[in-house]
This record gives structure tokens, C-alpha cells and sequence, in this order.
């Protein structure tokens, strides 16, 4: 049976070819954390008082959109990590998106420097902020939390998604000193100390604290598991509701979700596919073509697609209507945590049947990913079969959280994981999207995006120790 948000959306996706929508997004009872207007700059004087140190914490929230599904300077970071992958494809002209498509993006990508820029302004706007809540407002803790918070989910995407060798300067001031380049690894473990000073300022069993203290959980167990430590991580997630969501939101003054901005607005981006033009595409998901209602992907990758073509007046467009131009987008959720407790179940136990357990309550637990329970749920799909092998159980799990996890940041650091912990090539080559390229040439072996050449003003830094997994 057809969902009936996927109808909705087809509808409303038809509409916006022609007309520019100006819905509001729908209602939403979860908590929304990051409901805050783009900050304007702050006197440094005026920083000095408990208004003004809230007035940081309520900025550094907007950086934190501004990494995720929202834009600092241009494309959606999410978006921009998944394109490296199968997520997305570029129906562009931008050199700077189709070579990143590609698997080979340039130190002077001009797309990707004001995402690592951003990154590096949402870990100081959040380290401000605490500096200043800790001197003058220091109640209720919980605001500390949330900052510790941002500033170590900033810390676990420049650790999943760029090279070893990533500067990591001091946050806590306004103009932090150079800093030499660390490894992916202690990158990981500075986000964890982080997470961890959160959850020891979110201690109390009010409903807002809670909600800082879920995320703060979600986002240890992320960190726990790209580190191996898979135990920790699923023991880091404990009590965390399936329900839960720390939300992105957007407004038509604060900012659109650039999914939509992006995808259905602006025609630049489509939605991955197993295949194009070229054949079969090794390694890659049919997230445009599977039909599942956990991307509810409208148009088609080949023949005549009922969106017609994308920017570059050649590509297919396939757009995702999950998302639209106000909807929220979920940083982190519970849904996420029950992955983080499947993975733990079979890379940590091998318990196969453990990890399906929990795989197949989510398939049949009609979660929400979307802006209400109305458009945002997806429907009770059926329950998949115990894999025979340990071999197939890894693909079947991550292929559960590619869809999961569509557009949100995490596909990249899972692909990176594959070949960091289970042993899959070096090169990505049975990972990533390889094999002929559909604009010209073959996919590359990037595996993970350079520090960009703005970095080379920085007396501590020469450049990436590796490109490695």
C-alpha cells in the first residue's frame, strides 16, 4: 500500500517544477532544540553578562544547522559528505560538485572550504559559548551541556568525514592559535571527552536536560563505534527512546533546509542510484530507485523522468520528499541509537540474530523521520530474513542504516568504517561507488575529503598525514 505522505509529496514535488512553495512545515510536538534565528554579530563587550553569554549559545545552535542540513556559505554539509558516496549525484555544471562526485576532490574545492571553514566556526562558537556560560551563567548546567554538545558533533564530522592530519585548534577563544594537524583518532577522542563533560552538566530529570542528555548519549555511541569500541557504545545508548529527536529546524527568515534548497529548488542535486547511464554502479545503493518510503524518492534515473532534467540539462532528476523547504531534519534520534545497538550486537557479540531482532523492531515500529507524524512516519515494513553469514549480516546492516541514515551525515564515516574495521579494501573500491563515471573518466580513490588550501596560512599545519580510511 502506497504511503500516503509519498503520494502527498509527489503532488507537491510536481508543483514545485513550476511555482515556488511557501508552505510553513507542519507541527511538531518533539523537542526542538535548535529553533534559533541566524545570529548577527555580537558585541564582545556585550558578551559580559549572562544575557550575552546565552545570546553565544543561541549562535553557536545556528552554526550547528549551519553543518548539518542548513548552509553557512553554500551547500548543505550533509549533503556535500554524502555526494563523495552513493547518496547523491551532481546534476550540475559546478566542476567543484561533479569532481566531488567523482571521488576526487582538489585541496581549492570551492564548495568544500567554506564546509570545513564553517566546522572550524561551529567548535569556536560553541567553546565561546561555554567559556562565557561557565563565568556568567552558569545555571542551569544544562545550557553548558548543550554547548559541549555542538562542539563534539562539529569534532565527529571533521573526524568522519576529512583526512588524518585535521587541525584542531582551541576552541575556548575568539582567535584560537594555530594548531598542528591530528589524526582521525584523536579527533574522535577529544569529541568523546567532550560528550562526556555534557553528560555530566545534564543531570537533571527535567524534560529540556533530558533531551540535551539523549543527544549527548546518541552522539557518544557514534563516536564509541567509529573508535571499535562496540560494547561502550551500545552500553552508551541505554535508555534512550526510539522516538527521540535533536532537530535541525527552518523557517522562510531563519533559512530553508538546503535538501530541499538544493534537490527539488535548484535541480543540482539527484538522488543516488544503483545504475545510470554507464550500467550497473559497483558498490552503490538504489536509494532513487528501491522505492523505500525511508527516502521516498520521486523522478527516475533513466528514460524520461517526470521531473524532467536536473541543472545541467542532461541529468535525470530524482529528488528525495522527506524534506521539504521548512521541515526539520534530525541531527541525531533514537532511531539512530537502536543502529548504534545492532552494530554493537553483531561486530561486538556476533549475535546475528541480536542485531535482526533489533533491525526488524525498527522495520516494524512505523518510525517517524520526517516534520510530524502525519508526513513523517514511515509505514510498517515487513520484517527481513536472519542472514546466513557473517559476511551478508554486515550488508544487510549497513544497508539498513544507509536508508535509516538517507542525507544525514553518517554515510560517509559508515563506508569509512567498512574499511577501517571490517576489512574491506583500502582503496574503496569495494565500498564506494567505483567503476566509469557517467560525466567522463572513472570514479577516484578518494575515500574522505582534504583539508582545504585556506589552512595553508597555518604555520603548524603542512598538509593531510594520510588520505586513509
Amino acid at each position: 500500500m502506497t504511503n500516503q505522505r509519498l503520494s502527498t509529496r509527489e503532488l507537491a514535488t510536481a508543483a514545485l517544477m513550476g511555482v515556488l512553495l511557501l508552505s510553513s512545515g507542519a507541527c511538531n510536538a518533539k523537542e526542538t532544540l535548535l529553533d534559533a534565528p541566524i545570529p548577527t554579530v555580537i558585541d564582545p563587550g556585550a558578551a559580559n553578562s549572562p544575557a550575552g553569554a546565552d545570546a553565544l549559545r543561541i549562535g553557536a545552535l545556528s552554526r550547528l544547522r549551519s553543518i548539518t542540513a542548513g548552509s553557512g556559505s553554500g551547500d548543505s554539509p550533509w549533503m556535500f559528505a554524502g555526494l563523495i558516496t552513493d547518496e547523491w549525484k551532481s546534476s550540475d555544471t559546478f566542476s567543484q560538485r561533479n569532481e566531488t562526485d567523482q571521488r576526487s576532490v582538489q585541496t581549492n574545492n570551492a564548495n568544500l572550504t567554506p564546509i570545513l571553514r564553517d566546522l572550524y566556526r561551529a567548535r569556536t562558537s560553541s567553546g565561546e559559548a561555554i567559556a562565557a556560560l561557565k563565568q556568567f551563567a552558569p545555571t542551569p548546567p544544562s545550557n553548558i551541556a548543550q554547548m559541549y554538545t555542538v562542539l563534539g558533533i562539529a569534532e565527529t564530522y571533521l573526524a568522519e568525514w576529512f583526512c588524518n592530519g585535521t587541525p584542531l585548534p582551541d576552541p575556548y577563544t575568539e582567535t584560537p592559535p594555530p594548531s598542528a594537524g591530528l589524526s582521525n583518532a584523536d579527533v574522535y577522542k577529544a569529541a568523546l571527552a567532550h560528550f562526556d563533560t555534557a553528560l555530566a552538566n545534564a543531570t537533571a530529570t527535567d524534560n529540556a536536560t533530558q533531551q540535551i542528555k539523549f543527544a549527548a548519549q546518541v552522539a557518544r555511541g557514534r563516536v564509541l563505534i567509529e573508535m571499535g569500541q562496540f560494547t561502550q557504545a551500545a552500553a552508551a545508548v541505554t535508555g534512550v527512546p526510539t522516538t527521540f529527536q535533536l532537530q535541525a529546524t527552518f523557517s522562510l527568515t531563519s533559512g530553508s533546509n538546503q535538501i530541499w534548497s538544493l534537490g527539488i529548488s535548484a535541480k543540482r542535486w539527484t538522488v543516488g542510484d544503483s545504475f545510470d547511464v554507464t550500467g550497473i554502479i559497483k558498490n552503490a545503493l538504489p536509494f532513487a530507485s528501491a522505492k523505500d518510503p525511508r527516502v521516498q524518492a520521486f523522478g527516475t534515473t533513466l528514460g524520461t523522468s517526470p521531473l524532467g532534467r536536473g541543472f545541467d540539462g542532461a541529468t535525470n532528476l530524482v529528488v528525495d520528499s522527506v524534506f521539504l523547504r521548512t521541515d526539520p531534519a534530525p541531527i541525531l534520534s533514537g532511531i539512530d541509537a537502536r543502529l548504534i545497538e545492532a552494530e554493537a550486537a553483531l561486530k561486538g557479540s556476533n549475535d546475528i540474530p541480536g542485531m535482526m531482532a533489533i533491525l526488524n523492531a525498527l522495520r516494524g515500529g512505523a518510525q517517524s523521520l520526517g516534520p510530524s507524524t502525519t508526513f513523517g512516519k514511515t509505514p510498517v515494513m515487513a520484517a527481513l530474513p536472519t542472514p546466513a553469514t557473517t559476511a551478508d549480516a554486515v550488508n544487510v546492516l549497513f544497508r539498513e542504516r544507509a536508508f535509516w541514515t538517507f542525507s544525514r551525515g553518517q554515510r560517509l564515516g559508515d563506508l569509512r568504517r567498512l574499511i577501517r574495521l571490517y576489512g574491506r579494501a583500502a582503496d574503496g573500491s569495494d565500498t564506494f561507488p567505483s567503476g566509469p563515471f557517467f560525466k567522463g573518466g572513472t570514479y577516484g580513490p578518494d575515500v574522505n575529503f582534504p583539508v582545504t588550501v585556506d589552512e595553508q596560512n597555518n604555520p603548524q599545519w603542512q598538509a593531510c598525514t594520510d588520505r586513509k580510511a
